[in-house]
């Protein structure tokens, strides 16, 4: 798959972040950015900047320093190590209202490290200098995985969620240059079909959740079991422990009315090649992803519940060029399976009608 056009990317990481209506108000500058890397430094100096303009969360920090006198606790060990302590100077620890604390030190960071990327705009490194000398003095602290987990948003400082979002992202995304000591790789998680894959999944789930709330008030993950029933076994297990060793299936994304007794399933696909061909053959639809989609939909049937008898399966493929809908009906049920692209590589406005397309009744 080619390039999904930059603007585009911007949307689907704010439906994926569960922030889709941060899609109108950020300025993404499209036409200034020429990659995913200076998108998305772009965006965050806005985001940062927007924080700036409300005033930065602040939390009490606690500091040590010797002094003349006491403020807040004395430590005692530090004290006696200094052995000044005839002279009246003491070590204390004391807390301070102060804005160096963790979420503010993360994205401080990250700006730091972002003037590392290499190819990064003139704009958006004459930017980073700016917006650097108008945060307060904090630490540079070192970003990982778990630093990232760690953070706790509360209901006073959610606005920093976006921001963090990007961080994370970046973060991931950067890797020392091995020929250019202090520059870093950007790694575009566009080439990187398993990231993709996840994002794709999150991104449809969200937008469904949010702009297709009236049609389908529940949207979200569904638990499936096998129907299988123990039978034959030749070893001393019993029955419930036979049926403990079944996995459970889980959905990507579940969209039910309870009003109408409707029910979907989606199973988001990110593949560069929607079709796959072998052996001179015209492009086929992967059959593990058919078999997939089947595996869910046969499984969630259940007879005291009418409604699982008509579940819909669908497939659903990002593209930018050739676009697919076909539609199956397994057997002689009322299943109907249906194969899909969204072309990602068009206005925004007609991806999201797409997207509703696909979930709506089809016409015999």
């Amino acid at each position: 798959m080619r390039q999904i056009p930059i603007q585009n990317m911007y949307y689907i990481l704010c439906y994926a972040w569960g922030m889709g209506e941060m899609r109108g108000k950020v300025n993404v500058g499209v036409e200034r950015c020429d990659s995913l890397a200076n998108l998305l430094v772009h965006v965050l100096l806005n985001a940062t900047d927007d924080l700036l303009k409300r005033g930065l969360s602040q939390g009490y920090t606690v500091y040590g320093a010797e002094m003349d006198g006491i403020k807040g606790k004395i430590n005692i060990g530090e004290t006696l190590k200094l052995g000044r302590y005839r002279q009246g100077r003491m070590f204390c620890n004391y807390d301070e209202l102060s804005s160096d604390i963790l979420v503010n030190q993360i994205i401080y960071s990250t700006l730091l490290d972002a003037l590392k990327i290499r190819n990064l705009s003139e704009e958006n490194e004459s930017r980073l200098l700016t917006t650097l000398r108008r945060m307060p003095q904090m630490k540079r602290i070192q970003l990982s995985d778990s630093v990232f987990k760690s953070i706790r948003l509360h209901r006073n400082n959610t606005c920093y969620q976006f921001a963090i979002n990007i961080c994370r992202l970046l973060h991931q995304s950067m890797l020392p240059n091995e020929s250019l000591a202090g520059k870093w790789d950007f790694m575009d998680l566009m080439d990187d079909e398993r990231a993709m894959n996840r994002i794709f999944e999150k991104f449809l789930m969200n937008f469904y959740k949010q702009e297709c709330r009236e049609e389908y008030p529940d949207v979200g993950r569904s638990h499936i079991r096998f129907q299988l029933t123990p039978f034959g076994m030749t070893f001393s297990k019993s029955s419930d422990e036979a049926y403990r060793l079944l996995p459970m299936m889980e959905t990507d994304v579940t969209l039910y009315n309870p009003r109408t007794k409707k029910r979907i399933i989606l199973d988001a696909k990110y593949y560069k090649e929607t079709l796959v061909s072998r052996y001179g053959e015209g492009g086929k639809i992967r059959r593990e992803h058919l078999s997939q989609i089947l595996t869910y939909v046969m499984n969630q049937e259940n007879d005291a519940t009418p409604y699982t008898k008509d579940t819909k399966g669908i497939l659903v493929y990002p593209t930018i060029d050739t676009e697919l809908d076909v539609s199956y009906v397994y057997k002689e049920t009322n299943h109907v399976i249906r194969v899909s692209t969204v072309n990602l590589n068009q206005d925004w406005q007609m991806i999201e009608q797409r997207l509703k397309d696909i979930i709506q009744e089809q016409k015999q």
